[in-house]
């Protein structure tokens, strides 16, 4: 029971009034008599609890991700830079890819540290600005690596004069600079009034940012990436046919003449399928679950723990993920990998 000081041309007297507030912070006051009046609410009116579940859960799980994370693009980043065979254009996108990735790890460990509590907006922007910018970025990168992958095979007798190691250095420059000024554009000015020291996506990026991040900077990229890899694919079905009339290969199709793929179109299709389904799988439950956020409102406020936990995990999955499809599945990487450890291993046994 509260007491209400109502003003007009009577003089003061006191109403006793009940407040009743459910869990959206929707306020109502009932005043004697049975009548009901409305708090009119502005701006979100989901209201965070820093100590849900869905953020615990996050938490635990954050540690095997992290960790996975820092030692595979680590181990990567370390390979390349010790070998010379390494420098090249293709190899240069791999390396900015397992920077980016890497970079995830480290603002996830920044993540563990603070609980997603920071005590100010701003140290909460920081932070977000340096996911949405290495994510980006990384998202950037694939693009970039399959465009490269669409020229090595379709313009090969030209790709030497058009993919070179300034150009490939330019484009790892523009995307870190596009990157980061994307991620922390809400840290100069494009955020929310209200924080209620819980730092989590979706509750201090404003719905007009995410619907520009999302639409030029993670929906483009991947939509370039798949276009690439589609006419990759196209190619390379192409090319393999002209070699099979060619050398007039006799296969046996009776496990595959339903789609009528010969064992090397099925490894090419096994490729582009871990290429897509690793995005697929990792970042677009993330963009559905925002997009939803976005558009119902406070209607569906359960989403914003939802995507700011266990969906941002999911995606952040995708950086430990990279390494195993773009380097550990090139045929060189995994022969260096096994002559540096059968090294090791010979130098340490007896």
């Amino acid at each position: 029971m509260v007491w209400l000081k109502i003003i007009d041309s009577s003089p003061l007297e006191k109403v006793p009034v009940t407040c009743v507030c459910d869990d959206r912070l929707n306020a109502s006051l009932t005043l004697e008599g049975g009548a009901v009046k409305d708090i009119p609410q502005t701006g979100d009116q989901c209201f965070p609890l820093p100590e849900n579940v869905h953020e615990q859960i996050k938490q635990i799980a954050l540690v095997p991700i992290t960790i996975l994370i820092l030692g595979c693009n680590s181990g990567v980043l370390c390979l390349i830079a010790a070998n010379k065979i390494f420098r090249t254009p293709a190899y240069l996108l791999i390396a900015n890819l397992g920077l980016a990735d890497l970079t995830v790890g480290v603002v996830s460990v920044g993540t563990m540290l603070t609980r997603a509590k920071e005590e100010t907006l701003d140290l909460c922007l920081v932070r977000i600005g340096f996911t949405v910018a290495c994510c980006v970025c990384s998202l950037i990168c694939l693009m970039c690596i399959a465009i490269e992958r669409f020229i090595a095979i379709t313009y090969s007798l030209t790709y030497r004069q058009t993919v070179t190691a300034c150009k490939v250095t330019v484009v790892i420059l523009l995307s870190w600079f596009v990157s980061l000024v994307v991620g922390f554009a809400p840290l100069i000015g494009w955020k929310i009034q209200d924080y209620h020291n819980y730092c989590s996506f979706l509750y201090v990026l404003p719905s007009d940012y995410i619907i520009f991040l999302f639409s030029s900077c993670v929906l483009l990229p991947i939509i370039v990436t798949f276009t690439m890899y589609g006419q990759i694919y196209k190619y390379a079905r192409r090319h393999i046919k002209r070699i099979e009339a060619i050398e007039n290969l006799h296969l046996d199709r009776r496990n595959n003449r339903i789609f009528r793929f010969s064992p090397r179109n099925l490894k090419s299709l096994k490729t582009l399928l871990a290429v897509f389904g690793c995005v697929i799988v990792t970042w677009l439950p993330f963009l559905l679950g925002t997009i939803t956020q976005v558009i119902s409102g406070y209607t569906t406020c359960f989403l914003k723990d939802i995507v700011g936990t266990h969906l941002l995990l999911l995606g952040f999955t995708n950086s430990f993920l990279n390494p195993l499809i773009y380097a550990m599945g090139t045929k060189d990487f995994r022969d260096k990998v096994r002559e540096t450890f059968g090294r090791r291993t010979s130098c340490n046994s007896p």
